[in-house]
């Protein structure tokens, strides 16, 4: 007998599921609602900014915070359904079987929920990046190099004839003495008005203009904050690694997208025809795994200099593919030989439709999990390849090249380059949870 499940106990994604007692997947629905709610709640005044010029990269922000909660709440519904009313073992196809172990594995149910935090970042940069990723702050450069995380500049003057940022003030009568560099002190004389509208940041203060009265004269000023420090061009960080998230998460699916695809049409052309064809690609597999990868790769993007992000991913994509080659051919090797292939030869079928029709899909499992690691290491070697100055160009911002603009500075200025790193093996260490999860839920014999 089956329990009604209504969508009303939903649409709060995750409350039902504690209320019932399934309080891991209860608090995996609650962490991506709450990630919603704060990005709503906290940065509805950028939100609102994106309808004064709605572009792509706004349509696309605007697009997502639309659909995501009610993607979530069909999802949460359709889960709460599913462990209240768990389907019969027997009724169970291969697929739904894997599905069931994947949901039952918490190593790798929580590498994707952090995986898809994550990639929220991609469609909502517009929305978290704090100020623009590749200008300074409205008082340039000087002040705003090399900010240590939790810091914050304050900017003094009119908006609309100049401003003056600064680290601190001191007001003697009506001369204001700005703290304009930490190692030295300027005197600067400026007209004591009302600022204009302040630029959007992350926390409350920033959106307001402050105002001290000293000696009956008022001094407004506002505060720039920069939650994760600023670069030696005084560009936020928290910017940048938002707006680099899009290219170098972006980058590794794009990458992994093109090498399954070589190697799922190479490895099945090596695996079904066999004879000449076999040894002729998997000639051409070892001659190209015999170059170490990162060294082919900076030869063909310098060749093509300049080149950009899709020539990256084509790059990518074309030097990782021989490895899922081998995979296929070895798996059309095994099942070519069932029976179902045999019935599907005896009865006429053509050559694609046998091989991509009948074969691939039961060849497909350890390519989904071959896929996932792909991706991981794609992150890696684009890294690499931006921090050697050959991958993403400036100013497009991703997390490799931001490493290699801090790695002159990392004895003072530690966090451009660790923050960027850190999230690089957060990423990866996730894709292979997740990719691990997908292996034990694939393999039949590990089933209970």
């Amino acid at each position: 007998m089956t329990t009604p499940v209504s969508i009303a106990a939903s649409l709060l994604p995750g409350l039902g599921h504690v209320r019932r007692g399934f309080l891991a997947s209860g608090v995996r629905f609650l962490v991506f609602s709450a990630a919603w709610l704060l990005i709503v709640g906290g940065r509805w005044r950028a939100i609102a900014t994106l309808f004064d010029d709605l572009g792509f990269e706004a349509f696309v922000a605007l697009g997502f915070l639309v659909v995501f909660p009610v993607l979530l709440v069909w999802i949460a519904h359709r889960s709460l359904n599913t462990l209240v009313n768990p389907p019969p073992r027997e009724g169970m196809g291969s697929w739904q079987l894997a599905w069931r172990e994947l949901r039952n594995n918490p190593r790798g149910v929580w590498g994707m929920t952090l995986l898809g935090l994550l990639y929220m970042a991609v469609p909502l940069a517009p929305v978290l990046a704090p100020y623009d990723p590749n200008e300074p702050g409205a008082g340039g450069t000087v002040v705003h190099k090399f900010q240590p995380p939790m810091s914050s500049v304050m900017i003094v003057g009119h908006i609309h004839e100049g401003e003056i940022a600064c680290k601190g003030m001191r007001i003697d009568g009506d001369t204001v003495f700005l703290d304009r560099v930490q190692e030295h002190a300027h005197r600067d004389d400026i007209q004591l008005k009302h600022l204009g509208p302040p630029k959007r940041g992350w926390s409350r203060e920033a959106h307001k203009v402050r105002t001290m009265v000293i000696d009956g004269h008022e001094v407004p000023y506002r505060k720039e904050r920069h939650l994760l420090g600023t670069d030696s061009n005084g560009r936020d960080l928290l910017a940048r690694l938002v707006y680099g998230s899009r290219i170098s998460l972006s980058i590794g699916f794009a990458a992994m997208f093109v090498a399954v695809t070589l190697g799922v049409i190479f490895g099945s052309l090596a695996g079904y025809f066999g004879s000449w064809v076999d040894m002729v690609i998997m000639r051409l597999v070892d001659i190209l795994l015999a170059f170490p990868r990162l060294l082919l790769l900076l030869l063909i993007v310098s060749v093509n200099e300049g080149a950009g992000i899709f020539t990256v991913v084509v790059i990518l994509g074309a030097t990782g593919w021989m490895g899922v080659s081998r995979l296929v051919r070895a798996q059309f090797l095994q099942v070519k030989e069932l029976d179902y292939a045999v019935a599907a030869k005896s009865l006429g079928f053509s050559r694609p439709r046998i091989m991509f029709r009948h074969l691939l899909p039961n060849c497909m499992a350890p390519v989904i999990v071959n896929a996932t690691l792909v991706v991981g290491s794609t992150i890696l070697v684009e890294a690499a390849l931006s921090f050697l100055g050959f991958g993403v160009q400036p100013p497009d911002a991703s997390w490799g090249n931001i490493i290699s603009d801090g790695k002159a500075w990392l004895e003072n200025a530690w966090w451009i380059s660790t923050i960027p790193g850190l999230l690089i093996v957060f990423a990866v260490v996730c894709f292979n949870l997740a990719g691990d999860a997908l292996r034990d839920a694939l393999d039949p014999r590990g089933r209970q």
